[in-house]
């Protein structure tokens, strides 16, 4: 029998982010080799630790932490405070709060300055936010001129739904995928975030798919050429 579906606040307040089977635990470091390769296109080698990058729905904090502990300055923000209140004392016990903050706060209407950020990632969230033409439009706005955007969601298949929804949350909820936490309505087809992320005067430079590889003798999740379940990309904004 499948549980019955929790809110999405009551999920990400309560959610095992930590635990070493959780996907998104798992997949915290082939995201940010991602983020951090992509940083290197744009701004040349070593720049990582010369960025200062906003996460927007950092959750428990995973991608935060990793990109600290690589050298960089990170803001988090999320609109749920159980998750902050975990992010904090995750990126304390990585003696790494010199370089991380966390601020509470929703994507449609982000609390900085225009052009506050050189780079600004966006992590398995835009399928969550409630207005996503409105997120779009203030990753636009607080990313700085000649900055990157860096985001992965999930595309609206019938394969994804199968995988995610009547598979993963039926039987993988010890692995994360709890009953609730995805909508395939709110999935998000590659040409409608394209043209959002155009609309916002941002240049996509890549949307491809994030799929399993073997990668030095483990299997991890890189780009690739299928993007019928999830896929990565970035965009930069001219200066």
């Amino acid at each position: 029998m499948v549980s019955r579906p929790f809110s999405q606040n009551d999920i990400f307040a309560n959610y095992g982010w930590y635990e070493k089977h959780n996907l998104l635990y798992r997949i915290t470091s082939d995201r940010c080799n991602y983020i951090e390769s992509r940083i290197e296109r744009v701004f040349g080698r070593n720049a990582l630790a010369q960025q200062e990058i906003l996460e927007v729905g950092c959750g428990g904090g995973l991608i935060c932490r990793e990109l600290a502990r690589r050298g960089a300055v990170a803001t988090g923000i999320d609109p749920v405070e159980g998750a902050l209140a975990d992010a904090r004392r995750y990126v304390q016990q990585g003696r790494l709060g010199h370089n991380v903050s966390f601020d509470h706060g929703y994507a449609e209407s982000l609390p900085y300055a225009d052009g506050s950020f050189s780079v600004i990632v966006c992590l398995d969230v835009l399928e969550h936010v409630r207005d996503l033409q409105a997120t779009i439009h203030e990753i636009a706005r607080v990313l700085a001129p000649g900055g990157i955007f860096v985001f992965d969601t999930i595309n609206r298949t019938l394969l994804a739904r199968l995988v995610l929804i009547q598979i993963g949350e039926r039987f993988f909820q010890k692995q994360g995928l709890v009953p609730g936490l995805h909508h395939y309505e709110a999935f998000i087809k590659p040409a409608e975030l394209q043209s959002l992320i155009s609309r916002e005067s941002l240049q996509v430079q890549e949307l491809t798919g994030f799929m399993p590889k073997v990668i030095e003798g483990r299997v991890a999740l890189a780009p690739g050429w299928f993007k019928g379940v999830s896929y990565i990309g970035y965009a930069t904004k001219g200066r």
